[in-house]
């Protein structure tokens, strides 16, 4: 497996040559070998401060003794491998996990807050920028066009605490280390900085206080989430409760917007769905797999029927299946409807 990444002007590159060669799986068991944990009980890190409040809040006090598994471990031991490619491929990096220095910590001397980038990248022996890779999984990363909101906000704040001008950022496929999508940002400014140094004070305050903060949710952030049952914006009525009426002017912008996001997913449905059998017509007539009209070109993609197991006949015919040993649960949730009164 080869591999070379350039540093570009534009900020991104997947250029693959054959300049050397290295034993991906020595390296990523080095890496095993020489991982850092840090205690962040009485901080916040960049990667945590793009997070939900209430999160972070919950994630200092209650943690889990999860220290990882086998997916886990493996995606850093690929980070560390991948940054040991970029070493060989010619850039300078330091300061990283695996490196005889290890990864250097910056910590603000006034908030609550240290980061630690996966490395620093010189340039003419001087630190120029700082690194942050991402493990990703295949069918994932090949969906990314554009990074996560959290990796940009870590890249560029870990560059801000740093002193340094520029972040990289380095996406990879789990699958194949050859397989990357990168980006060059600006550190992020003062002002910027400043909005997440607050943010980071107002949390560890609230632990202090035993104050839980408000949530941010948002698909990112709440997809995951182990905290989900602790959080208002999945609080569940319960049979009195769901039958209690209330009249307030604090929810009038978030039922206008309800409104108008059905409004626009209705429509936006109609006009996929007329959009599509004029497409799929015109593709029929010409016998053709590709339908271009100006910038825009429709690609056929044939996809073969999926095979299910038909569950219900097969605990029917086979009573002496255990069912529980099957089933999957999920967390509770709830769902709002929106009715319009006279």
């Amino acid at each position: 497996m080869t591999v070379q990444i350039e540093a570009r002007p534009e900020g991104r590159t997947n250029t693959h040559n054959d300049n050397y060669n290295i034993n991906i799986k020595a390296a990523i068991y080095k890496a095993f070998e020489n991982k850092q944990i840090w205690d962040r009980s009485d901080y916040i890190g960049a990667s945590e401060i793009a997070g939900c409040p209430l999160k972070i809040y919950y994630d200092k006090t209650e943690p889990t003794d999860f220290k990882g598994n086998g997916k886990t471990e493996r995606g850093h031991a690929i980070e560390v491998a991948l940054i040991q490619l970029l070493k060989q491929g010619g850039m300078d990096i330091r300061y990283h996990a695996g490196h005889i220095n290890h990864q250097k910590e910056f910590r603000h001397p006034d908030y609550p807050m240290a980061v630690h980038p996966d490395g620093i990248v010189y340039q003419r022996s001087k630190p120029f920028a700082v690194l942050e890779v991402k493990s990703v999984g295949s069918e994932y990363f090949r969906k990314i066009t554009e990074p996560l909101h959290s990796w940009v906000v870590q890249t560029r704040f870990n560059a801000y605490m740093a002193g340094l001008p520029k972040a990289l950022l380095v996406a990879v496929n789990a699958s194949d280390l050859e397989d990357v999508k990168w980006w060059e940002f600006e550190a992020m400014s003062e002002v910027e900085a400043k909005g997440y140094l607050e943010k980071a004070k107002k949390i560890m305050a609230a632990i202090e206080l035993g104050a839980e903060p408000f949530a941010e949710p948002s698909e990112e952030r709440c997809k995951w989430c182990e905290h989900k049952t602790k959080c208002a914006n999945v609080w569940i009525p319960d049979k009195e409760q769901k039958q209690k009426e209330i009249e307030t002017d604090e929810a009038k912008d978030a039922l206008e917007a309800l409104k108008e996001a059905k409004e626009l997913k209705d429509r936006a449905k109609d006009l996929e769905s007329f959009a599509k059998a004029k497409i799929l017509s015109i593709a029929k007539e010409y016998e053709a797999g590709k339908i271009k009209s100006g910038h825009l070109v429709a690609i056929l993609e044939p996809r073969k029927g999926r095979a299910s197991i038909d569950t219900k006949k097969l605990f029917a015919e086979h009573p002496e299946i255990d069912k529980s040993k099957y089933e999957k649960t999920s967390a509770p949730s709830v769902a709002i409807k929106l009715k319009e009164t006279a």
